[in-house]
C-alpha cells in the first residue's frame, strides 16, 4: 500500500511537472512585441478652447437659420438675439424675460389678427369695430385673476349676441341680393329660386343624374371673393349631378354640353346653415359653369377599350 501511494505520488508530480514545462514553453515560443511595433495615434489633440471656437463656427450658420425661421426675429434684430445668447442672468431672470418675450408675440399675434376678428364679428375685415386696447385689458385682467366687468357667462352671452345679429345679417343681405339679381338682364328664375343666365347655349347631350360630366368653373361669394375655381386650377372637374349640392345637380341635368351659365344659387340649394371651409353659413354662390363634355355610357365603354 505504501509503495503504490509512493507510485501515485511521484505520477503526479510527474504530471504537474510536465504541465508546467508545456505551459513555459508555450510562452517562451510567444514573441513580445517589441516597441518599434506598437501602432502610434496619428492625430494630435487639440485644446478644448480652440475645439469649443470650431464647433461653434460649424454650428453658426444653422442657429441663424432657427433664430429667423422658427422663432421668427427678423433678420435685422439678430444683434440683440446675441446680446440674449451672451448675457449672464439668473435662473429667474432668465424665466422674467421668457414671459415677456412670450406676451409680445401674443401681443402681435392680435394685432395681425385684427381683420380676421372684425370679419367674424361684422363680416367685414377692413372696420375698427374690434377694439384692441380692450379686448387686451380683458386678457390682461382674466390673466392676473383681477376683477372683471363682466362674468365668463355674460361675456360669452355678449359674443354670441353678436355671432347671431351678423348671421342674420349676412342671410338677410343674401337673400336681397337675389331679388335684385332676379330682375337683372337675362336671369331667369326656376320655381325653388334657382336663377341662372344663359352665356352660351350648347347643342350636345344633356346629362341625367348618373351621367358623367366634364365641367370648368369659378365659384364665387356675392361680395366677389372667389372660393373655388377649376381654372386656376388649370384642370376640369368631372362627377356627376347626383354627387353635387342641389342647384348644381337641377342645372347640369338642363345643361347641353357645350354649354356656359352662370348660376346664382340661394343657400338652400347650395350648404343652407353650414360653413364649408371659406363659404360661410346662409351664402348664395354664384357661379360660372361650362359643360365640356357628357360622358356617354356608350363613350365611356369605348375609352376603355
Amino acid at each position: 500500500c505504501y509503495k503504490n501511494m509512493k507510485l501515485k505520488t511521484i505520477l503526479i508530480i510527474g504530471l504537474a511537472a510536465m504541465t508546467c514545462a508545456t505551459s513555459v514553453s508555450a510562452r517562451a515560443r510567444k514573441k513580445k512585441p517589441t516597441m518599434a511595433e506598437v501602432p502610434q495615434n496619428p492625430y494630435k489633440p487639440v485644446d478644448g478652447k480652440t475645439f469649443s471656437y470650431a464647433f461653434g463656427v460649424m454650428q453658426g450658420e444653422g442657429l441663424r437659420n432657427y433664430l429667423i425661421q422658427r422663432e421668427g426675429v427678423d433678420s435685422l434684430y439678430i444683434s440683440e438675439a446675441v446680446k440674449g445668447l451672451n448675457a449672464e442672468y439668473s435662473e429667474e431672470e432668465v424665466k422674467k424675460y421668457l414671459a415677456f418675450a412670450a406676451g409680445l408675440r401674443i401681443a402681435e399675434m392680435n394685432r395681425k389678427s385684427l381683420p380676421s376678428f372684425n370679419q367674424n364679428a361684422t363680416g367685414k375685415a377692413d372696420t375698427t369695430y374690434l377694439d384692441l386696447p380692450a379686448f387686451q385689458t380683458a386678457l390682461s385682467q382674466v390673466l392676473l385673476k383681477e376683477p372683471t366687468a363682466l362674468t365668463p357667462d355674460s361675456a360669452q352671452k355678449v359674443v354670441e349676441q353678436q355671432a347671431n345679429y351678423q348671421q342674420e345679417n349676412y342671410r338677410l343681405n343674401n337673400i336681397e341680393w337675389l331679388k335684385r339679381n332676379a330682375k337683372a338682364e337675362g336671369v331667369k328664375v326656376l320655381p325653388d329660386g334657382l336663377q341662372y343666365r344663359v352665356l352660351t347655349q350648347g347643342t350636345g347631350v344633356v346629362a341625367t343624374d348618373t351621367t358623367e360630366v366634364e365641367v370648368e368653373y369659378e365659384g364665387k361669394l356675392i361680395d366677389g371673393t372667389v372660393f373655388d375655381s377649376s381654372y386656376k386650377r388649370g384642370k376640369p372637374a368631372t362627377f356627376r349631378p347626383d354627387q353635387v349640392i342641389q342647384g348644381w345637380k337641377e342645372a347640369l341635368t338642363m345643361m347641353p354640353e357645350g354649354s356656359k351659365w352662370e348660376l346664382f344659387i340661394p343657400a338652400e340649394l347650395g350648404y343652407s346653415t353650414r360653413a364649408m371651409r371659406n363659404i360661410p353659413a346662409n351664402s348664395t354662390l354664384i357661379f360660372t359653369v361650362e359643360i365640356k363634355k357628357v360622358k356617354q355610357p356608350e363613350a365611356k365603354e369605348a375609352e376603355k377599350k
